[in-house]
């Protein structure tokens, strides 16, 4: 099996996990300590939050974790892929597009100057969705025999990068959407031959 199948099963069964504590909840069933321990943030930290807050939050957080999961596992296939360049391809001018370069920098800055702990050393983690999209297609001769075609490669990764907006800034995705989400994540994982 290969690590793109592993990946999609991890990735549902992410889903899978999110709907069975989601039935949990409105049917008042202890999963365990787990759910003990967010009854107790519920209730200890957070009564000052409307129930339709929290109610969202919950709704939005599979998302999230769709969304994390898809992102990271992207820059991972990356990385891996473009090693083959070598262990400095990022600072190789013809394999990553200058936009990208010249933003994960000033993103690795902006987070330097408010001296939290730096996200990373790697340079990939400072890249947001749509870009790594970019390094693909400026790289597809590197891609071309994981991905069946570039056209519909670009299509899903625009339409998960639209989708991402409304999770990386805390605003619900409509019903519609959520399904446009899950349906872009298959439509990925189907892209890869």
């Amino acid at each position: 099996m290969d690590k793109h199948t592993v990946r999609y099963f991890m990735l549902n069964n992410l889903s899978i996990e999110s709907g069975v504590r989601q039935v949990a909840k409105d049917l008042e069933i202890d999963l365990g300590p787990e759910h003990q321990d967010q009854k107790e943030i519920e209730t200890k930290f957070y009564p000052q939050f409307s129930l339709r807050i929290r109610s969202e939050a919950e709704r939005m957080a599979k998302n999230y974790t769709i969304f994390y999961s898809l992102e990271n596992s992207i820059r991972e296939l990356i990385s891996d892929v473009m090693k083959k360049h070598g262990n400095d391809w990022w600072e190789q001018e013809a394999l990553v597009p200058k936009p990208v370069k010249e933003n994960a920098a000033k993103n690795r800055k902006k987070e330097q100057a408010t001296g939290v702990t730096p996200r990373s050393s790697d340079m990939l983690d400072y890249t947001n969705f749509g870009e790594l999209g970019e390094i693909i297609k400026a790289n597809w001769d590197d891609f071309a025999d994981i991905f069946t075609d570039i056209r519909a490669v670009e299509r899903i990764l625009n339409n998960l990068n639209t989708l991402r907006a409304a999770i990386a800034h805390c605003t619900p995705l409509a019903e519609d959407e959520e399904v446009r989400l899950h349906l872009s994540l298959r439509d990925w994982f189907r892209q890869q031959a």
